[in-house]
């Protein structure tokens, strides 16, 4: 039933894309670009996944037009699976056009099965040098929406934060241990927001060391239960938390929290270049202002979905 969902209702023009990334890796990922909006990607992934795929799902996992499912690990145990979900597909869609996206030959038979019997289906591969991401195409500029009254809302609370803040910098405190970090970003990043996690942990810890927290977080329910209550339930204090979390580990002024925080909240998210050019204006071209740097991969953490 879930999976019925998932793949949506019939359209015999709907055409769907089988993806073994077991076999051809993070190749697939310009398939996305390529297809109409009422088609559908199926990714079938392992435990031992790309950190690129991870990062795909983190962004695409509430996109309609992909499925994402996680298959058991072993001997052409993904395989097998991907036929089972063909088979599922080909009864409910017959009519419908199927690609499955590998270099195994070994789906060939099972291809030339359903072909006999008129089937739609087909084997692409990847050769390879697929793997290049598409570049982005500059979308059209938009004008930078305010959000001024947001922004100002529990502005006396968040100052109390920061001169917490500003006390423990120059109490000289020493440097947080991980759980320290870990707990930090709880107060900040609610634990429903997996994507904004993984963003802040990277950010903070490293992508190695933020990754393993990452997964822990991800499949320890227990633990989400017990960080979520460290969550501080103002959105506006919140964001200025995380903001200084970052300036003071990088050795930044955590006292212009409030500011870097305001200049992000004031633009629309998408707009980098607006957001970069007000950090320019508020903290200096030169020498090159580290604040928009570091703060960069965390805005949409920061700013909203």
């Amino acid at each position: 039933m879930v999976l019925k969902k998932k793949m949506g209702g019939m359209d015999l023009n709907r055409k769907y894309y089988l993806v073994d990334t077991e076999n051809v890796g993070d190749r697939w990922f310009g398939l996305l670009q390529k297809i109409k909006r009422k088609d559908r990607i199926i990714l079938f992934y392992t435990k031992y996944h790309s950190k690129h795929l991870e990062e795909c799902l983190i962004k695409q996992v509430h996109n309609p037009r992909m499925v994402w499912l996680e298959c058991a690990a072993g001997n052409n145990a993904l395989d097998y699976q991907l036929m089972g979900v063909l088979a599922y597909l080909i009864a409910k869609h017959p009519e419908s056009p199927f690609y499955i996206y590998s270099n195994d030959k070994d789906y060939q038979t099972a291809i030339d099965f359903w072909q006999s019997r008129g089937i739609k289906v087909c084997q692409k591969g990847f050769a390879a040098t697929d793997g290049k991401k598409p570049k982005k195409k500059k979308g059209k500029k938009k004008k930078a929406k305010k959000k001024q009254d947001k922004v100002e809302k529990a502005c006396t609370s968040a100052k109390a934060v920061m001169e917490s803040a500003c006390t423990l910098e120059k109490s000289g405190q020493e440097n947080l241990t991980e759980e320290q970090y870990v707990v930090k970003i709880a107060k900040s990043v609610p634990v429903t927001d997996l994507g904004g996690w993984y963003q802040a942990l990277i950010a903070l810890l490293g992508q190695e060391t933020g990754r393993e927290w990452y997964l822990k977080v991800r499949d320890d329910t227990g633990l989400r239960e017990k960080l979520s209550k460290h969550c501080v339930r103002d959105e506006y204090e919140r964001g200025v938390n995380l903001v200084a979390t970052v300036l003071d580990i990088h050795n930044l002024d955590v006292a212009r929290a409030e500011e870097a925080y305001k200049i992000i909240r004031s633009h629309n998210r998408k707009n980098l270049k607006a957001i970069r050019a007000d950090f320019d204006k508020r903290f200096g071209k030169k020498p090159p202002q580290k604040y928009f740097k570091v703060l960069r991969p965390l805005i949409r953490v920061i700013n909203g979905k």
